[in-house]
């Protein structure tokens, strides 16, 4: 009786345990040169750099460690931008996404915080398709984001051209058009690796 009973009391916590973690969209600010705080501790800054001034920085703080530089930018490029954040269901971890306005197609650059250290997942071009459009764009509001043990699942509620750009050659990865919801991207955050998962339709 008392083993029965034992294992009814781990039931919750197994099925806690195999449920996805949903990282929830949580906040979203256009940038204003100025901090966002996406908790109590870690916040986000964007400035020109004082030497080069045609390139603008984006820093990260966590409670009152020195800010380090996160990623830079060409400031001629910069039509606009916005800070998105997204927090785990289960714990203190953050999903932030850059989203960079374009002359065409906005650019995303993702990163994984977690206890004050950021990882940067990558820098993406995500668009809806639009052949009768001057410009196109992709909403945060249609991309969710999950935690599977170490890997992070990114999956788009609409139409998407996706492509993964590569800072060390300047290069780009065109992926492909996806219909809504065929496209998983996965990224394993202990190797850093980066795999699609899901077929063009």
């Amino acid at each position: 009786m008392k083993k029965i009973l034992f294992i009814l009391s781990l039931i919750p916590f197994i099925s806690y345990c195999q449920t996805d973690n949903e990282f929830k969209l949580q906040n979203v600010s256009q940038l204003d040169w100025g901090n966002f705080c996406i908790s109590k501790v870690d916040c986000f800054d964007l400035s020109f750099d004082p030497v080069f001034f045609d390139y603008c920085i984006l820093y990260y703080s966590h409670g009152s460690e020195k800010k380090q530089m996160v990623d830079t930018v060409f400031s001629q490029m910069l039509y606009g931008s916005s800070l998105s954040s997204f927090k785990s269901e289960k714990d203190n971890s953050y999903i932030v996404l850059w989203k960079i306005e374009g002359e065409f197609a906005p650019s995303f650059y993702i990163y994984y915080i977690k206890d004050g250290k950021l990882l940067k997942i990558g820098e993406w071009g995500i668009n809806e398709p639009c052949d009768t459009c001057d410009d196109l764009d992709y909403s945060v509001k249609d991309i969710r984001i999950f935690k599977k043990n170490d890997e992070i699942e990114f999956t788009f509620l609409k139409d998407t051209n996706f492509m993964v750009f590569n800072e060390l050659s300047l290069d780009y990865d065109d992926w492909g058009l996806f219909k809504a919801g065929k496209l998983v991207v996965s990224f394993n955050i202990v190797d850093g690796s980066l795999k699609k998962i899901g077929k063009n339709k």
